[in-house]
């Protein structure tokens, strides 16, 4: 292996250790694994992934398909909060993201479903070529390796089109063998077909709109979760040329001159390892950060990248004025419906209903779409003002015509609604898919990036709140529509009084205040996006004035979509490796 064992230590606390590495990858998660797995395919280059969490395969909580959220709250929860949120009643939130080995693919909902193809095509506008839905799709063939269900799986409901997926993949999906039997889907699916929501057989094919059983991220013949760990790591794990080390990755170091195109060279990155000591870490080719979208931004700010008031704030000298790093957070708000059930429910309700804006506002729609753009100055301002004007009105107002044109003119799917249960109780989660409120993450102190300052800013723009209205309301009359009102007893959470089936607006804002929870799909902090625009990375997803520095993960995606991030962040991984090994 290409390394040195000279450590030199300068005080107690820090070293410098001369290890080199052709590629450092901050993060073993979703997108690092991916990255450190195709990267290490030749035995020729050396390959090192600086990551905190440990190894979880043998976590009960990780493995077992049927403990989604138990993991929640455990060590390998990064447990972090959110700022008070205005939508909220003021609340500070809990925030989940895998600390692990595999990262948040470890603990999440193991949901695969990728969006509509609009929404990706969009990418294009904003400043990156040959990112569009065509490019896309065959990464997510790919990655995958589809498990098509039994027999017995179909008669629960599952379908798919062959079409759709990939069959040589190392990411194994598929269907759950603890399906819910019985006839609780046809009643599901009459009902949502009432509401004129027909059946998809297979959300991955670029159109979500309708009711559909979504695949997931789990290896069905083993009963256990696919996450990027199995999927990426496990396998290759031997590798020589292929190191995990335990740490987390703190700054990039500098080289010492500038490039013939004077842009910024990494000569790698530093990191705290398990002792408490500061380490740093030689790249010969490339650093690529690849540590989540609530972290990757502060180690861009911890490296002098980012926005100059922010950074002279913290003492930290500006080598790059790049104000969109910590800036464009798209989170989701997520609220939950309970119902009491005359049957008892054992098994997995894999039921998603994905509707537009036609479904939601019927025929006021083209008004709304009139009334809506009008006021996209506003929003633009509103979002420029709440971040201190490191994204201005004029570049918000360009990126939010596109979302707008999206919504109105091609009709992509902007909700959400899982139906599931457990027991005697069932449930509706809802969502607005593409929020027009824009949050940040920055750091808290110029020392650590454990405890970032993250304010998702849900409903901050008030169509977001009418979207959320919306599907709520749809949401709900599901509960009364026959034949599956045969099987509710009554309104558990919130109950009737709170909000009763012809509840005012105000009411539901109320319930969404009282009850609002992340979704946990925080995108954008590092946008990959034309520089004019405030993004942070170009279309080969390296960062604007560096030569050999790349952000890899969820927070490059530009704009959220119709779709769960896993299976689209496993694509744009397995694409970033081709930019990076032609550099």
């Amino acid at each position: 292996m290409k390394s040195v064992t000279c450590i030199v230590f300068l005080t107690l606390s820090i070293k410098a250790r001369c290890e080199s590495f052709d590629y450092v990858i901050a993060g073993a998660g979703t997108s690092g694994l991916v990255l450190a797995n195709r990267l290490s395919e030749d035995p020729n280059v050396q390959v090192a992934v600086i990551e905190p969490g440990g190894d979880v395969r043998n976590n009960i909580n990780v493995t077992d398909v049927t403990r989604f959220l138990r993991a929640f709250g455990t060590e390998i929860d990064w447990q972090y909060s959110t700022t008070p949120q205005r939508g909220a009643n003021n609340q500070t939130l809990a925030f989940h993201a895998g600390k692990a080995i595999g990262g948040t693919s470890t603990i999440n909902g193991m949901t695969y479903i990728r969006g509509d193809k609009a929404e990706f095509d969009a990418w294009e506008s904003l400043g990156n070529d040959g990112w569009n839905w065509d490019t896309l799709y065959p990464y997510y063939k790919q990655v995958e390796r589809f498990t098509p269900p039994s027999a017995a799986q179909q008669v629960a409901g599952a379908g798919f089109n062959p079409e759709y997926h990939g069959e040589n993949g190392p990411l194994t999906t598929g269907f759950p063998f603890e399906l819910l039997n019985g006839s609780f889907h046809e009643i599901a699916q009459q009902s949502w077909e009432s509401l004129g929501y027909p059946l998809n057989p297979d959300v991955n094919g670029g159109e979500t709109r309708g009711f559909a059983f979504w695949p997931q991220t789990l290896d069905r013949n083993a009963d256990i979760r696919e996450d990027a760990a199995r999927a990426f790591y496990y396998p290759v794990e031997q590798r020589p040329n292929l190191k995990i080390i335990k740490g987390t990755a703190t700054k990039l170091t500098w080289a010492e001159s500038l490039t013939s195109d004077s842009a910024l060279s990494a000569s790698g990155l530093e990191y705290q390892d398990a002792d408490g000591q500061t380490v740093t870490i030689a790249a010969t080719k490339e650093v690529i950060l690849s540590a989540g979208a609530l972290r990757s931004p502060l180690i861009l700010e911890r490296s002098g990248v980012g926005n100059p008031k922010i950074l002279e704030k913290y003492g930290i000298e500006t080598r790059i004025d790049l104000s969109g790093v910590g800036e464009n957070i798209q989170e989701q708000p997520n609220n939950v419906l309970e119902y009491t059930s005359k049957t008892n429910n054992t098994g997995t309700m894999p039921y998603v209903t994905f509707a537009t804006a036609q479904d939601i506002f019927g025929d006021q729609t083209s008004a709304i779409a009139v009334s809506s753009s009008a006021k996209i100055p506003e929003w633009a301002q509103q979002v420029s003002d709440t971040n201190g004007g490191s994204i201005s009105a004029d570049q918000l107002e360009k990126i939010f015509r596109i979302q707008h044109d999206l919504i109105f003119k091609t009709n992509i799917t902007i909700a959400e609604t899982l139906t599931s249960g457990s027991g005697n109780i069932l449930i509706s989660a809802f969502w607005v898919l593409l929020p027009f409120s824009r949050g940040s993450v920055h750091l808290k102190s110029a020392e650590d990036i454990g405890d970032p300052v993250f304010d998702p800013e849900y409903f901050l723009v008030d169509f977001d709140v009418a979207v959320q209205t919306g599907i709520g309301r749809i949401s709900q009359e599901f509960w009364y529509t026959s034949p599956i009102n045969d099987l509710v007893v009554n309104n558990l959470v919130p109950g009737e009084a709170a909000l009763p089936r012809n509840a005012t607006d105000s009411q539901w804002q109320a319930f969404f205040a009282s009850t609002l929870s992340p979704n946990h799909h925080p995108i954008g902090s590092a946008s990959m996006m034309s520089r004019e625009l405030g993004g942070v990375v170009d279309s080969q997803l390296k960062v604007y004035g560096t030569s050999n520095v790349r952000v890899v993960d969820a927070s490059v995606l530009p704009m959220q979509f119709s779709g769960h991030l896993t299976a689209t962040l496993y694509a744009v991984a397995e694409r970033a490796v081709g930019f990076i090994r032609n550099a």
